[in-house]
């Protein structure tokens, strides 16, 4: 036992050992917060991961619509004639002369 010059001490624990109630609260509130960080960006991630695939899923149903459309209208189209056309674009096809599809253009309107 340890006491003052008095004699009225307080008794000392020799093994001071384990966490308090209040060090073990602070410990899982902390804990708790970054958690919800975590899956808060989680959550975020899964949104932008949705949104990218369906805008990839439009631009290839685009892509799939713009080529049925080519291969419509390509088998009628003649030298420089327009194959198809779009709100900002026009797809010319350029044919040699006898009438092999040599290249296309494709103007901004």
């Amino acid at each position: 036992m340890n006491r003052d010059k008095t004699g009225a001490g307080r008794d000392k624990p020799a093994n001071n050992q384990g966490f308090t109630l209040l060090e073990v609260l602070v410990a899982t509130v902390i804990l708790s917060l970054a958690y919800v960080a975590v899956l808060e960006n989680f959550s975020q991630s899964m949104a932008h991961i949705f949104r990218l695939e369906q805008s990839q899923a439009k631009t290839i149903a685009a892509g799939l619509a713009f080529e049925g459309r080519l291969r419509e209208s390509s088998a009628s189209a003649a030298t420089g004639e327009i194959l198809t056309e779009g709100s900002k674009f026009r797809l010319i096809k350029i044919s040699s002369e006898d009438g092999e599809l040599i290249s296309v253009k494709l103007e901004k309107r």
